[in-house]
């Protein structure tokens, strides 16, 4: 696939590789300053609910019917519970609600807080067998973050929360709105998200539920993530029935760690 926006050239990237891989060292935890959060930056998080999710007279947790289990898109709840529960991103949280590795099973961050190159784990899949690659990684990038992309139809409020702008966007003082300048392949294994200016909680904002990884080539139709569609994973369960009763998730048989072994039932909240 071609990306959006290009920075270097190969030569330059490949020599920008060896400088950080020898200058930096690889991070998978975050660092202190991943914490310190600033209050022009917003985090898209699942909203808290202030009372216990009901339950069926089965014992099924109840969720809304209504969903949309396209995480970019997402904007309620339950749909992004759901999400997170199908898809992964680069970055997850661990226990601590810290930034641990995901699909990307290492990053090295440049001394000056403008390049993350992230490592993808080798050999992983989405639940159909689909390769999960570099470009498809580039692919869901340039979907947020390009309005002129063709997959970038539907309303991205949660990039722009977090990352405040669009490709293109910029301020009185025509600087960029958004830190993010863009984001390309590298190699078979290895892409580069290169920054206009230092964002430190860049690790936890991709950890975020809308920026998990989806099957692009899914994306095509204009309908992903309804019930009609098919619901392509690259997180711990896929979608095993979908039906006027509830929704039921097995274990995601492709997902590159070790996959849950119960099932997850829900019904709906009517």
């Amino acid at each position: 696939m071609k990306t959006t926006v290009k920075y270097f050239q190969p030569l330059l990237v490949l020599g920008l590789i060896f400088v950080l891989l020898t200058g930096c060292q690889s991070q998978t935890t975050a660092s202190p300053a991943e914490s310190a959060l600033p209050t022009s930056q917003k985090m898209a998080t699942v909203p808290a609910s202030s009372t216990i999710a009901p339950e069926s007279t089965s014992g099924q947790e109840l969720i809304s019917a209504d969903l949309l289990l396209d995480p970019a898109l997402a904007q309620d709840a339950d749909s992004l519970k759901i999400c997170q529960d199908l898809y992964e991103g680069l970055v997850r949280l661990d226990a601590n609600g810290k930034p641990a590795a995901g699909l990307a099973e290492s990053w090295v961050i440049s001394d000056d807080q403008l390049d993350y190159i992230f490592t993808l784990r080798t050999g992983m899949t989405f639940s159909d067998g689909t390769p999960i690659t570099p470009d498809v990684v580039v692919a869901n990038f340039n979907r947020w973050f390009d309005p002129q992309n063709a997959l970038h139809k539907g309303d991205f409020s949660a990039w722009k929360t977090v990352f405040l702008g669009f490709l293109g966007e910029k301020d009185s003082n025509d600087l960029p709105i958004s830190p993010v300048d863009g984001i390309q392949k590298v190699d078979q294994d290895t892409v580069l998200v290169h920054l206009n200016r230092p964002m430190p909680e860049m690790l936890a904002s991709l950890a975020q539920p809308a920026f998990a990884i989806l099957n692009s080539d899914a994306l095509a139709g204009g309908t992903y993530g309804s019930k009609e569609s098919t619901i392509i994973s690259s997180g711990l369960y896929v979608v095993k029935a979908w039906t006027d009763e509830g929704l039921q998730l097995g274990p995601n048989a492709k997902y590159w760690g070790e996959a849950p072994q119960a099932e997850l039932n829900f019904g709906w909240n009517k």
